[in-house]
């Protein structure tokens, strides 16, 4: 029951490892991905890593983690998106879009939090997405 809700819901995760997800829903809501062997269905990521673009015509910053790279789009509807900068390290919550179409991972944003500056955030976050792996989502 601990895990019910983020198990239910959110994903947090590297980037690299949404590239496995699927679609189970036709409008994007409902996702899969298997993970030792069981399927663990979710319906929003949170991600964690460096901003490497900001483009505000096109509404969308592109960050990346070790793994891969995240296009995070309808920046705007966040009131202080655009106060990021390429180089800061930044959590983004959002829907996952598409995994398949392009280099990168497609995702609908709902929060952005920038770190500025933060070195512990950035260090700490593998070891929590392991350890959430090992934990709920085994």
């Amino acid at each position: 029951m601990v895990g019910q809700f983020i198990d239910t819901f959110w994903r947090k995760s590297f980037i690299g490892d949404l590239r496995r997800a699927r679609k189970v829903s036709d409008d994007d809501t409902q996702w899969t991905i298997i993970y030792n062997g069981k399927a663990q269905q979710f319906q929003y990521v949170w991600l964690q890593g460096l901003c490497i673009k900001i483009d505000k015509i096109a509404d969308l910053m592109v960050i990346e983690d070790a793994t891969g790279q995240a296009e995070i789009q309808n920046c705007s509807r966040i009131s202080d998106a655009w106060s990021t900068n390429e180089g800061d390290y930044v959590m983004i919550a959002g829907r996952l879009l598409n995994t398949i179409s392009s280099n990168r991972i497609t995702i609908d944003v709902y929060k952005i939090q920038y770190f500025k500056r933060s070195l512990k955030n950035e260090l700490n976050w593998p070891f929590e997405v392991v350890d959430i792996s090992q934990r709920i989502y085994h």
